[in-house]
């Protein structure tokens, strides 16, 4: 094709981005990540605690008991929400290749990872993630409450393509 210069024109070609299906992730892979992240938690807060000079033996005391469980609530809440909704996975996840994704596709957001976290604690009860665990068996999506609030789901983390489309041309 010619423009009145007698130039011929450039045709690029794009590439769009194929539909891509998102399943939940194995309820075994999510129970291991918790378990890692659960570990990576409490290493990181026997630090804290032994970094402020009080150690584990500080916690006898009932009131020293309950202000280090509402820090350690406090710490966990900002461990999740923080890493989910910068990175959309945690140490654990990552780990397991797993991560959060909104169900429009999306990678989860900091408000939609504060919103998912909210509920963490209500998905935790009676012991050990029991409600949270009825909940991601029960879904239709696998999710547990604070999944379902959000609007978010756990998945497996895409495998990358090795072969990547070229970049588009920027400058003309």
């Amino acid at each position: 094709m010619s423009n009145e210069r007698g130039r011929e024109a450039i045709t690029v070609d794009t590439l769009s981005t194929p539909p891509r299906d998102i399943q939940p992730a194995p309820l075994s892979r999510r129970i291991a990540a918790g378990f890692i992240d659960s570990l990576v938690l409490g290493f990181a807060f026997l630090i804290f605690l032994y970094s402020s000079g009080k150690g584990p033996m500080h916690l006898t005391q009932a009131s020293n008991y309950y202000s280090a469980f509402a820090l350690l609530v406090l710490f966990s809440f900002l461990y999740y929400s923080v890493l989910e909704g910068f990175l959309a996975t945690t140490i654990g996840k990552s780990i397991l290749k797993l991560t959060v994704v909104q169900l429009n596709g999306e990678a989860c957001s900091l408000e939609t990872a504060i919103k998912r976290n909210l509920l963490r604690y209500v998905d935790w009860l009676p012991t050990l993630y029991f409600i949270g665990t009825i909940a991601v068996v029960t879904s239709k999506h696998g999710q547990r409450i604070g999944d379902h609030l959000a609007g978010t789901i756990v998945t497996r983390t895409p495998e990358k393509d090795p072969n990547p489309p070229p970049a588009p041309f920027l400058f003309h």
